[in-house]
């Protein structure tokens, strides 16, 4: 039997789809308009820092165990007083958790950043924080929306699908080589 033939099911999708939408919308109706724009504002810095956090591959040197910012420096070859405020930072988005002064494990989102991790989220992070795909927002965002353009291809001079046909290894590769 088709998923479009069982009604049951049709209608229980339906139901989870409204209520993500409802949890999506929920930050917009708890949190005063002027906070909201503000963390929205700055979500490109916490996606830069996340892609730091991955590049260095912090969650792997933490593995299941906990560090000192001075070890955990060491292992990821970075200097302690910006380690430092880089974790602090990603501890106080929920990933990373600080278990006293200067020391940190991996909790439950950090955790997916891991290699070994079944459901690992480091290549997507990797990968969309890469420059040929974060680029085209902020170089070409705006001239895009004031042409008509798209902002991937005027920053790569081919659409997406084909990007990344002609640059398979390039794309793929990146999660992995500079990992």
């Amino acid at each position: 039997m088709t998923l479009q033939k069982n009604v049951g099911a049709v209608r229980r999708f339906a139901k989870l789809a409204r209520f993500g939408a409802w949890l999506q919308n929920l930050p917009n109706k708890l949190v005063p308009p002027p906070f909201r724009l503000i963390q929205i504002g700055s979500a490109y810095w916490q996606s830069r820092a996340l892609y730091v956090a991955v590049r260095l591959d912090i969650a792997g040197a933490l593995a299941d165990g906990e560090a000192s910012v001075e070890a955990l420096a060491e292992r990821v070859v970075a200097d302690a007083g910006a380690l430092y405020r880089l974790l602090r930072m990603l501890a106080a988005m929920g990933v990373f958790e600080e278990l006293s002064p200067r020391r940190f494990r991996n909790n439950k989102l950090s955790a997916h950043l891991r290699q070994d991790h079944p459901h690992s989220v480091r290549a997507m992070v990797m990968m969309h924080n890469s420059p040929e795909m974060s680029r085209p927002w902020f170089e070409q965002l705006e001239q895009g929306v004031r042409s008509g353009g798209v902002p991937f291809e005027s920053a790569h001079g081919q659409a997406f699908y084909d990007y990344m046909d002609s640059h398979s290894q390039r794309t793929a590769g990146h999660c992995v080589a500079e990992t």
